[in-house]
């Protein structure tokens, strides 16, 4: 038996990362197993094939929290992130192009080139999409609510309606109620099929597309960027961060076990043999992985060990990784011109018809006819990636079953691959002759090798059954476990999944509460009644008032103005502190 810990923490991941990194600060006695030999489980740099490097799985950044990133210091211990001039490119079939730039006037004139319409219509879906962000937030970095709870915020702020949209309703239902273009309600409905068992008309599917809608850029609502060196670099600074306030963290240290004693954790035992004594357990897995596998078998009562064999965690995705020794000629695009295209995250043949079709055949267990792609060619803009000459970019799918009728991921990975390229090259043909190499993460890889149980990348479905005071179940929710001593700290807790690092924050102040024999801090939320009657708004309820918002956004000369509108409620609050 080795000296106690404080704690033991299962998985490397961001989440574990970050309840390591704050029980250090908070003088515990930590150590973090990693089963791999890297750090950073599904937000990881890896050298997939010699020479250059692709973030494995996540690849963009958006959602983790502006205050865990102060709190543990990430940009003292090398963390950097940074933007490109453009979010996002949806390139379509017949060869035009709908640019997301970092800068409103630019976006909305790339929208008003398919309607004028949906370009206004582009601001009123930014201010109930930011509206939406405002009543969830102060709920992220917290204990988990009832639902109720979230409900009656909602109400306060007299946006029953916002709930229903962004909650309860279908990712289609959504987008048809604001615009009217199918390019560009094609490209909005991908942020509502990441890892999703269902399609643009499956009711909830809402909620994945509003998840992500409150992510941030440095005190921006909505936007996004990369880390330099990859999403790695995000998980190698909370590894220093911990480290530095006294965590080990111990790499190629699979668990076999967590171990009990009189209904208590005691420590975890490695696939080595070794034992490892602690206070307490905290694990990064998946609630599924967590409590049906590493604990002792007959741990759990039958009715939960029912309702985690019941917990969904369908749907996945798969990824592509290519070495490239030329750029992709995308379509409606000059030929051997790099432009703004090669850096921002692309999405080929984004329509909902095309998501409606990947939904009936993941429903199947069967492989679509036709993709939709996203694209990331990190390294044209981080010349750490791949030597001179070589691009690295990465390909995603989403809405892939984990289970194939007739076949497993194993035996049609090649093929597979060999569909997908099929597709990117209607796209960009020239990229036939330049790949140089390739590697594939199946659904099957992702839980083989990441450790996401059915390859769900959330660790579990973001449906309203699945969310808040439910996630994974209301016996599991304030992230402790029926063992004493034995919490959860991953994205299968509240508020669910991304690199968004709020579960680990949550799961880490219970664990100290618990470990000093004291109450949880309660977080104070605003009823939403605050939030009512905002001057933007107010503005924006007139025709008078929306043409001249409208006017404002589209003025380059104003984008200083238009940003500051933008802020996210945290920026808000950081400024005030």
């Amino acid at each position: 038996m080795t000296t106690p810990y404080d704690a033991v923490i299962i998985g490397a991941g961001h989440n574990g990362l970050i309840t390591a990194g704050y029980l250090a600060r908070a003088g515990k006695k930590v150590l973090v197993v990693e089963a791999r030999n890297v750090v950073g489980g599904a937000c990881t740099s890896e050298q997939l094939i010699e020479g250059s490097t692709w973030s494995s799985c996540a690849f963009i950044a958006s959602l983790l929290r502006p205050e865990i990133l102060a709190e543990l210091e990430l940009e003292r211990y090398g963390l950097e992130m940074y933007q490109t001039e453009a979010n996002e490119v949806s390139i379509f079939p017949d060869g035009s192009h709908l640019f997301m730039f970092k800068d409103m006037d630019r976006t909305l004139k790339e929208i008003a080139k398919f309607s004028k319409k949906d370009a206004q219509a582009f601001l009123d879906f930014g201010l109930r999409v930011k509206k939406f962000a405002s009543i969830l937030t102060p709920f992220l970095l917290a204990s988990a609510p009832s639902r109720s709870e979230v409900v009656a915020a909602f109400e306060a702020a007299g946006a029953e309606d916002l709930f229903n949209e962004m909650v309860l309703l279908s990712t289609k239902d959504l987008l048809d109620r604001y615009f009217e273009s199918e390019h560009i309600k094609g490209l909005f409905t991908f942020f509502g099929m990441i890892s999703v068992w269902g399609g643009p008309s499956t009711p909830g599917t809402a909620y994945v597309y509003g998840h992500h809608s409150v992510g941030e850029f440095k005190g921006t609502l909505g936007q996004w960027g990369f880390v330099k060196g990859g999403m790695g670099g995000i998980t190698q600074a909370l590894a220093r961060s911990a480290q530095a306030h006294g965590a080990e963290i111990r790499l190629n240290a699979p668990v076999r076990q967590v171990l009990t004693r009189s209904g208590a954790a005691t420590g975890v035992v490695l696939e080595n043999g070794e034992t490892i004594s602690a206070r307490t357990v905290v694990s990064n897995a998946d609630p599924q992985r967590s409590m049906l596998t590493l604990l002792p078998a007959g741990t759990l009562n039958d009715k939960l060990t029912t309702k985690l064999r019941n917990y969904d965690a369908r749907g996945s995705m798969a990824r592509i990784h290519l070495l490239i020794d030329e750029l992709p000629d995308y379509i409606g695009f000059p030929a051997g011109v790099e432009g703004p295209q090669h850096q921002a995250q692309a999405i080929l043949g984004a329509s909902i018809e095309n998501f409606e079709l990947a939904w009936e055949a993941e429903r199947r267990g069967e492989i679509p006819d036709d993709f939709v792609i996203e694209a990331v060619i990190q390294s044209t803009h981080d010349d750490t990636l791949a030597p001179p000459g070589l691009h690295t970019m990465t390909l995603g799918v989403q809405q892939l079953p984990f289970e194939l009728a007739g076949t497993d991921w194993d035996t049609v990975r090649e093929e597979w691959a060999d569909r997908v390229l099929e597709v990117l090259f209607r796209y960009s043909p020239n990229l036939r002759e330049h790949i140089r190499e390739r590697v594939i993460i199946t659904p099957k890889d992702l839980e083989r090798d990441y450790g996401l149980t059915g390859g769900n990348i959330f660790h579990g479905a973001m449906f309203f059954d699945q969310l808040f005071g439910c996630r994974p179940t209301p016996e599991l929710a304030d992230y402790r476990t029926p063992v004493k001593g034995y919490y959860l700290c991953g994205s299968g807790t509240h508020p669910g999944g991304g690199v968004m690092g709020a579960s680990g924050h949550n799961s880490a102040k219970v664990v100290i509460a618990d470990l000093n024999g004291t109450a949880v801090p309660k977080v104070l939320r605003s009823n939403g009644s605050a939030l009512r009657t905002g001057v933007i708004d107010r503005v924006m309820e007139s025709k008078a008032g929306r043409k001249f918002g409208y006017g404002v956004a589209s003025s380059p000369v104003l984008r200083k103005v238009v940003k500051f509108a933008a802020r996210s409620e945290s920026a808000k609050n950081t400024r005030a502190r």
